[in-house]
């Protein structure tokens, strides 16, 4: 019996390990076939690279926020809804420059700058350059 159980579990670890070994798609050399992969990943790879080259000495970060350049942050003006995620709050009480965000105020900075916006309409109230 004790032999019967150690053959049952031989075979069934074999059957686990080996099963996705089989059931892979399996290339037996026609060549139409090798051409047509190589010529998509080829492209997939061109693509790439066209890609990295438009973005290369770009930073991501920045690159989201083109949109808006903050040298030209201005009281009034309306803050995009890419600026009004947790991502950007700042706690005014850990900056000594920044004062007390009031009822309805939050700090927020973007590339070096502090801006203090309305979050209500979302309209800068106060800017400090970094």
């Amino acid at each position: 019996m004790n032999t019967f159980l150690k053959a049952m579990v031989l075979s069934i670890s074999t059957a686990i390990v080996a099963a996705p070994v089989m059931a892979a798609p399996q290339d037996h050399g026609s060549q139409p076939h090798f051409n047509q992969k190589t010529a998509h990943t080829q492209h997939n790879l061109k693509q790439h690279e066209q890609t990295r080259q438009t973005h290369k000495n770009v930073n991501p970060h920045q690159a989201t926020h083109a949109k808006v350049n903050t040298q030209h942050w201005k009281v009034g003006q309306n803050i995009p809804k890419q600026y009004h995620g947790s991502s950007y709050k700042v706690d005014s009480s850990k900056y000594k420059k920044l004062s007390q965000a009031g009822r309805n105020q939050q700090w927020i900075k973007v590339n070096g700058d502090y801006v203090l916006m309305n979050t209500n309409n979302h309209k800068v109230l106060k800017v400090i350059r970094g």
